[in-house]
């Protein structure tokens, strides 16, 4: 047996002894995984998942009853008053596991969540895969608040979104200057409101005539995204597109 095989057989066996002392366990329920190694998600949880899936709004993303068409069509509110941004996609309902995924990566600066989502993003790449992008541009925390957390999640959700567009990340393009209160739990009205003159462009030249991907880590009224898109559009973006991975 050459060292190559010897060395691939000790790690092998190495990997079974650790497999043995600490049994791989679905890193959102806990519960041992049958199959270690294939995935860190168990059946039972990957079940539980809610990808979005067509009939939606062809511009905001929402997603229709089945009972109201086969295709994608303009829902009422966006017929009303079309939003600052050209299109939005969710990759999930904000249901099931979502809600404690998010969580533990936005208040507990949770790392070890980032495997199970880079996953659920794998499975269904495709969301994305419709339009030209220049810049992908991960909606920004004030400065104060990415301190105390220590991460800015729809920085890491970018990343693992868009793996083979790193260099078009932009992290310091849109910057947030007002220390805004929680959107949770405040109207339509408040939630505007709060983020009014919350977010400045540094360089404008850079967004001239440029296709933007928005990248937000929940979909919950749009304000917020709403508030960024007409930023990049009146610095000369040419259009928005927002990719959320959770829907409210």
């Amino acid at each position: 047996m050459g060292d190559r095989s010897k060395m691939w057989v000790m790690k092998q066996a190495g990997l079974s002894l650790l497999d043995l002392l600490f049994p791989p366990c679905c890193h959102l329920c806990a519960r041992r995984l049958v199959v270690p190694g294939k995935t860190s998600i168990c059946r039972d949880c990957f079940g539980r998942l809610a990808f979005t899936k067509s009939p939606l709004c062809s511009r905001c993303g929402c997603q229709f009853e089945f009972s109201a068409g086969i295709r994608d069509h303009y829902c009422p509110a966006c017929l009303k008053k079309m939003p600052a941004f050209d299109t939005a996609r969710s990759l999930l309902r904000y249901d099931g596991p979502v809600p404690g995924l998010l969580h533990r990566l936005k208040y507990r600066a949770d790392s070890s969540v980032l495997g199970p989502i880079r996953e659920i993003i794998a499975y269904n790449a495709k969301i994305w895969e419709q339009e030209r992008c220049d810049l992908i541009i991960p909606v920004p925390l004030h400065t104060d608040r990415l301190r105390r957390r220590g991460l800015n999640q729809s920085q890491l959700l970018a990343r693992l979104a868009f793996p083979d567009y790193q260099k078009k990340i932009a992290i310091n393009l849109l910057v947030r200057v007002k220390n805004t209160h929680p959107q949770t739990g405040l109207s339509g009205i408040e939630r505007r409101r709060n983020l009014r003159n919350a977010f400045q462009i540094t360089s404008p030249d850079r967004l001239e005539g440029k296709s933007v991907w928005l990248v937000d880590d929940v979909f919950t009224t749009g304000t917020t995204v709403s508030e960024c898109s007409k930023k990049l559009k009146k610095s000369g973006a040419h259009e928005v597109h927002v990719w959320t991975l959770a829907r409210v």
